[in-house]
């Protein structure tokens, strides 16, 4: 027996320009969202992988590149919250900014969900069959029974 799983990054999570204009302030040069972002490693590992200088002091991830600063807390019923600044920043530009970092952490969930659907496969008596990045980005994942 087999069983073929389908991990879509875009649906663990992700966030959309309409999200992002609804939660901005109106501070000039300061664009604040609320994010589904909520795992301090995985946000810092996506920031890294976007090439940004990234900091954590324990209340805050802060991600720094290209003149721009995106800070990180956690909100009121622990969302966390992005704070988007830099010089000359527009609000187009914070949500393309916000929504890369969303794709790029998306993928880093997408990742430990795999790993650990590995991990728990093997330990419940079954084994990778096959694997397959699609052209959406998706990972379809077969797992056969061992016996």
């Amino acid at each position: 027996m087999s069983v073929t799983l389908k991990l879509r990054s875009e649906a663990l999570a992700q966030l959309n320009a309409a999200t992002i204009a609804a939660h901005a302030q109106a501070q000039p040069g300061v664009v604040t969202v609320r994010t589904r972002m909520r795992h301090r490693d995985l946000l810092a590992r996506a920031l890294t992988g976007l090439r940004a200088q990234v900091t954590d002091d324990g209340n805050s991830v802060v991600a720094a590149w290209e003149g721009r600063r995106i800070t990180f807390v956690y909100g009121p019923e622990g969302v966390q919250m992005a704070h988007v600044d830099g010089p000359g920043l527009a609000e187009a530009e914070a949500q393309r900014l916000v929504l890369s970092v969303d794709e790029a952490y998306a993928a880093e969930v997408q990742r430990a969900v795999l790993a650990r659907l590995k991990e728990r496969a093997a330990s419940n008596g079954m084994r990778v069959e096959s694997e397959r990045v699609n052209a959406d980005q998706s990972i379809s994942v077969t797992l056969a029974a061992t016996s």
